[in-house]
């Protein structure tokens, strides 16, 4: 998978103000803090001029795409000069509120205990902005912006990492209230702070929730083509970054991401640690696995482990749910923790939703699976007892079917006739022509016979150039005429093997014989004899012949 857009010519912007807005993206990473503030006022200026036109609101998101492509190529293009602590530890929001039944749990304690041991506080306030995070995921945006208001002078006081998981809530939530130079300042001065301070990986994490948290851009192919550009970039890091990214764009709508796409997403994402990922989004991926490989009858084992790693996660999904709710009512006044309850039961309930959802799926597939299973054994079951040379039935066709056959014409007392028929000379057209032109003979003898007698008909390839002909229903001159016919038709008929002529005769020899109700299964054998009987009797007479079977005490002899 590699994608590679010119975000540019996809904008349809004029090449000036392209390179205007490009200008404006490189310059957020080299103005000075003293300076700042008078690149957010332009900057404001240009975007609230763009707000204004509602009927351009297409040009405005191409401005948007052209400015975020344009900083995130930047960055990527900026040496890494040191390990960024706020990278560790921007490792934790993607599992917040990390709750002891977490995967990551110990890897997040690891990752704070520097700063509790440092700051007893500093345990209340991570939890408080535990809340402020649970609040801006259920919708309770009321809640979120109370506790913002809370946490803002505490705040100010506490550890960098602190402030800045606060400002990150902040700007995810962006509520109503905030006109748009509230909204700019606010993330601009963060991703400035974290680029000079932090570096360039906690800044394309800041820069990428920023532009991920444009609900309004998410259905633009821009949006998609952006998000490529910045994987194609650091996919090969296997970063936070780069898992965060491709889930993003695993997450677009399938008119932007092909069911494919997504497929070599989910690859890409499984070859992680399972905790760089939280419950919901690997429930989400294993989920699509399965329904995918469901559609594909092929991968129909890897359809059942996908379908059990999502029920698995569809677990710890549930069991998260339950401890968010303790952790709500231990950090919460009674008051909050019954509104939030209401959001809370919100998701809940889509995630019953969701469960019934992936039960329908996985029923589906199974039925679809069982389906599947069915016809390939009847495909296999009737393949067993084909002849694959002709397609006429074989010997075993033979041994299964024919004596329920026979003891249906006995039950109804009906004359059953044999024929055996040979080819004659078929060695000689080996030797003459080469097997593969025997080959192709008997192929074509095998399509004239399905085409000459009735389904009712049985006809089997009994040996090397041996066909057993078994007529239900049928007198012994009817059969005779029938087969002598056929006899004539042969010996008339022209086979073709690779430009060359083959003529061939046959002999056959025929009996009708009348099934015994408490004997039918036995007599096959002797009245398939009977007719192989008749058959050299025909070989005898001079070949090209058509003899019936006499009973001993009918024969001269």
């Amino acid at each position: 998978m590699k994608y590679c857009y010119d975000i540019g010519s996809l904008s349809g912007l004029e090449p000036a103000t392209i390179e205007t807005i490009q200008d404006m993206a490189t310059k957020l990473f080299t103005t000075q803090t003293e300076d700042l503030p008078g690149y957010i006022k332009e900057l404001i200026d240009i975007v609230g001029v763009q707000m204004r036109n509602l009927k351009e609101r297409q040009i405005f998101i191409a401005a948007i795409a052209v400015y975020f492509d344009a900083a995130f190529k930047h960055l990527c293009s900026v040496r890494k000069l040191r390990n960024s602590e706020l990278y560790s530890f921007l490792k934790v929001v993607n599992h917040l509120p990390v709750l002891p039944s977490s995967a990551y749990y110990t890897q997040t304690l690891d990752i704070l205990s520097k700063y509790f041991r440092e700051d007893r506080q500093a345990v209340k306030l991570f939890d408080q902005l535990q809340m402020l995070h649970l609040f801006i995921e259920f919708g309770y945006y009321e809640g979120a912006q109370e506790l913002q208001l809370k946490l803002q002078d505490q705040i100010q006081h506490a550890h960098p990492h602190f402030i800045t998981l606060y400002q990150y809530c902040r700007f995810r939530h962006l509520n109503s209230s905030e006109n748009l130079n509230q909204r700019m300042d606010l993330v601009l001065q963060t991703i400035s702070n974290t680029f000079h301070q932090e570096g360039k990986e906690s800044t394309i994490f800041m820069l990428f929730h920023w532009l991920s948290s444009l609900n309004w851009i998410k259905h633009s192919k821009l949006y998609m083509a952006v998000l490529y550009n910045l994987f194609e970039a650091i996919k090969g890091e296997h970063s936070l970054n780069s898992a965060l990214l491709a889930y993003e764009i695993f997450e677009l709508d399938s008119r932007l991401v092909s069911p494919e796409a997504k497929m070599e997403l989910y690859n890409y994402l499984i070859s992680y640690p399972a905790s760089m990922l939280n419950s919901r989004q690997l429930r989400a991926l294993h989920f699509f696995a399965g329904t995918y490989n469901g559609s594909r009858m092929e991968s129909f084992r890897d359809s059942i482990n996908s379908y059990k790693s999502s029920n698995y996660y569809l677990n710890k999904c549930w069991e998260r749910m339950i401890n968010v709710s303790k952790y709500i009512r231990t950090h919460c006044d009674a008051s909050t923790f019954k509104t939030s309850v209401a959001y809370l039961e919100k998701s809940i309930l889509q995630l019953s939703h969701y469960a019934s959802m992936r039960n329908n799926c996985f029923v589906e597939n199974l039925q679809a699976s069982f389906d599947q299973i069915e016809q390939l054994s009847l495909q296999m079951s009737e393949l067993s007892l084909t002849d694959s040379l002709t397609g006429l039935r074989n010997r075993r066709f033979q041994e299964i079917n024919l004596p329920q056959l026979a003891a249906f014409a006995a039950r109804h007392k009906t004359p059953v006739c044999f024929a055996m028929m040979d080819i004659d000379f078929f060695k000689t057209v080996n030797d003459i022509h080469s097997h593969a032109a025997g080959d192709a003979v008997l192929k074509q003898l095998g399509e004239m016979m399905r085409k000459e007698f009735r389904k009712s008909d049985i006809i089997i390839r009994y040996g090397g150039e041996e066909f057993l002909i078994v007529l239900f229903d049928s007198e012994l001159q009817n059969a005779i005429k029938i087969l002598d016919a056929f006899r004539r038709k042969i010996a008339s008929y022209s086979f073709i093997y690779e430009d060359q002529l083959i003529q061939i005769t046959v002999s056959i020899g025929i009996s009708a014989e009348y099934f015994d109700n408490n004997l039918a299964d036995r007599q096959i054998g002797d009245f398939i004899g009977h007719s192989d009987i008749a058959m050299y009797a025909a070989k005898a007479s001079g070949r090209n012949s058509i003899r019936s079977y006499l009973a001993p005490a009918e024969n001269p002899a």
